[in-house]
């Protein structure tokens, strides 16, 4: 396994201050100074020590620009770059300044089958000071297992899905199959995919569309009452709830959704499990929910 951990995410959006609010007072994250940034007007946001995990840049369109995959070192790192020019899915290679924007030793910029842009880097190192949530005690479930997960749109699924498996290195963990949302439309499939990290998933492939470029992004928490605290921070906020409180089948978690400005998807939970994967055998689900979780996705 190559990728250990889904690092940090881009967004693009035509007023940054926004999300940052929202990101703030809503989700709990901590805005940092943006450091050695080309794009002025950038943002970062921060859910514990390391110096961002959601760096926001100002865009003509509201739009998820890129997942940044973290190697658990420079030989790993090394690795991937050659499985990807040997797969035509490497873009460019970053320049120091690029990486040192992302606190990283080394940036490449890299496209799966589908479109979905990317970036992989590795050497990440904390900042110097600790993690303060503007929200008092709420503390986020990160560190090694990276910020959460991202579910990415996958029309061209099973070339994504398998470029995942064998050019990024993730392991499969669930292929869940759904009812089609509507007559004459195709099954719903999602695969989920570890990284070499303990969480159930880092990403997912889904084979139906995200108009802003993602399905979701998820942000675990470490209490059952910060996920309920959030919930009525959402409400305050006026933030469509996208997905009532339910606990999933395949991960275990607790969780709503709701989005956050721009259109983006948010899950926010509490309680996923955690898997050895030397003993784990990959699942096939037919139902996502345990219970709760009434969909309400726009279109």
């Amino acid at each position: 396994m190559t990728i250990s951990a889904l690092s940090y995410v881009r967004l693009e959006m035509r007023d940054p201050s926004e999300w940052q609010r929202f990101g703030e007072q809503v989700l709990g994250f901590a805005g940092r100074p943006a450091e050695n940034c080309a794009v002025r007007g950038t943002l970062c946001l921060a859910m514990d020590a390391m110096p961002f995990r959601y760096l926001i840049e100002p865009g003509d369109a509201d739009r998820f620009a890129a997942a940044g995959w973290e190697c658990a070192d420079a030989d790993a790192y090394g690795h991937v770059v050659g499985a990807l020019q040997e797969a035509g899915a490497l873009v460019r290679l970053g320049t120091d300044v690029e990486a040192g924007s992302r606190g990283a030793a080394d940036l490449a910029f890299g496209v799966d089958p589908s479109g979905n842009a990317f970036e992989l880097c590795h050497g990440r190192t904390s900042n110097d000071a600790s993690f303060n949530s503007p929200i008092d005690g709420l503390r986020f479930v990160t560190g090694a297992m990276g910020l959460g997960h991202a579910v990415l749109p996958a029309p061209e699924f099973a070339a994504t899905d398998a470029f995942y498996r064998d050019v990024l290195g993730f392991g499969v963990s669930d292929e869940l199959t759904l009812p089609p949302p509507a007559e004459g439309a195709p099954e719903q499939r999602i695969h989920f995919l570890h990284a070499d990290n303990p969480r159930h998933h880092s990403v997912g492939l889904c084979n139906f569309p995200a108009p802003n470029g993602v399905v979701h992004l998820m942000a675990e928490v470490d209490s059952l009452d910060n996920v309920g605290a959030c919930l009525d921070r959402a409400k305050a906020a006026e933030a469509p709830i996208v997905a009532s409180l339910g606990r999933h089948l395949n991960d275990g978690m607790v969780s709503f959704y709701m989005l956050a400005p721009g259109g983006i998807p948010i899950e926010y939970g509490y309680d996923g499990r955690q898997f050895d994967w030397s003993v784990f055998e990959p699942t096939r689900s037919t139902v996502g929910d345990i219970w709760g979780h009434e969909y309400n996705f726009p279109g």
